[in-house]
Parts: structure tokens; sequence; C-alpha cells
């Protein structure tokens, strides 16, 4: 997935001096979140020192393709919603680029729209148990689908996690297996993802790398400098 939060900014009729002095005075926890800029997302999503080595990075593309089953119908709901800046990043790991993770943040125009669309997308998830289609590249999705909205990361308006696991099959191919791990965090307007995608679970590596993403999240829109952390190194299949 991918509302900007309304700053009260004193609108009186004589642009009283008093008014603005006291919105300065605001304690920075108690003021709203707002539309964070593209320099702001940059920083709030992970970046190469959080994955440490043997990692290669590069900037996150749009993808126009539509696929099937719920992941469809969720990029319905999220089109037509403006935004205001977003970015992300993708790591592939050694040579084969797997695991491969993407983390991004898309800063939305309205918050009222995108909190609606957030639980929107949550009924959706929380109803597919499977998907079993094929794409428009004649590609055979076969997953399995689970999903939960525990409240594990701190400091968030809305959270939720689904997993997938099962093959795809490329035409003329045989089945691969894949599993994917996605996390979407909502805070004011801004929407980050993590989102991991394997031939092995990685649910436990999965989680750290979206914790480090989601609390730098945090720590960019309160103004604060992200913390220097760096995840472990995913494990290697036996």
């Amino acid at each position: 997935m991918a509302l900007v939060a309304a700053l009260a900014t004193g609108c009186g009729d004589g642009g009283d001096s008093d008014s603005d002095s006291d919105s300065d005075d605001q304690p920075e926890q108690d003021r709203p979140v707002v539309a964070l800029t593209e320099d702001q997302i940059s920083e709030a999503v992970l970046q190469d020192d959080n994955l440490g080595e043997g990692w290669t990075a590069t900037p996150s593309s749009d993808d126009d393709s539509v696929v099937p089953g719920c992941f469809g119908d969720i990029d319905t709901l999220t089109e037509g919603l403006a935004e205001e800046a977003k970015g992300g990043t993708e790591f592939g790991y050694g040579e084969a680029e797997l695991p491969f993770v993407e983390s991004s943040v898309t800063a939305y125009e309205d918050e009222t729209a995108i909190a609606a669309v957030f639980e929107q997308v949550k009924t959706v998830l929380a109803s597919c148990s499977t998907i079993a289609d094929t794409d428009e590249d004649g590609i055979v999705w076969d997953l399995a689908m689970t999903y939960d909205d525990a409240a594990t990361h701190d400091d968030v308006d809305d959270q939720f996690r689904a997993s997938a696991s099962g093959t795809l099959t490329q035409p003329g191919q045989d089945p691969t297996e894949i599993h994917i791990e996605w996390t979407s965090v909502r805070l004011g307007p801004n929407v980050g993802t993590v989102a991991t995608i394997d031939t092995q679970e990685r649910p436990t590596e999965h989680a750290t790398w979206s914790g480090i993403a989601f609390e730098r999240l945090v720590d960019v829109a309160e103004g604060e400098e992200p913390e220097e952390t760096t995840a472990p190194a995913p494990a290697v299949a036996s």
C-alpha cells in the first residue's frame, strides 16, 4: 500500500501573533504527525547499515502489473488516493539476491482517507485464506495466506502482518516454493511497509527488519535521529 494531518494554525481575523506562539509552544509529543517529505522518507526506510554486509541495495521501482486474488483487491482499494511523497529501497542478499527485502514509506494527502483504506485492507486480508489464480503474465499463484493484526510495533496508529506460503509457476517451468512476509503500519498519514520474499520461511528475520524500519519511521516523524542498528545476517539454509 502502500492523508495529511491538518495542523491547527490559528485562523483569526487579525493574524494574532499569540496563536502562532501557542502553536510553537505545543509539546512535540502532542503535535499531530504530518505527511513526511521525500527527504524524510529516505531517512525513515531501512538503510544499508541496518542490513549489514552481503546485501545489494537499489531504489524501489513502481510495478503496474496486476496481481491476482486479494492482492489485486488491495491494489484496487489504494488506487486514487492522493500521495504527497513516497520512497523505498529494495535489498537482495548474496549472489541469488535472496532473501529479498523491500522497505517503503508512502505519505498520503488525506489522513482520514488512508485510515479508512488501511482498515479496508485489513478486512480484505482477514478474509483471504488462499490465492489460487493465474496472473496477466501467465504465472500460476498457489499460496496459503495467514493474517494477524496484533499490536507488535509501538507508537503507531494501526498495523497488520500477512504471510503467504506456496508456489509460483512460471509458464513452461516447474513450480518454485515461495514465502512472503508483509507488515504495514500507519502513522498519521504515513504508511510504512516491509516485505520479505524468499524460497524459505523468514518470519524471525522479517520481524527484526520490520522492527528496525518502523522504529526509524517513528523517530523521523517525531523529529529524532534514528538509532544505528544492524540486524544479524540471515541464516543460510542447511
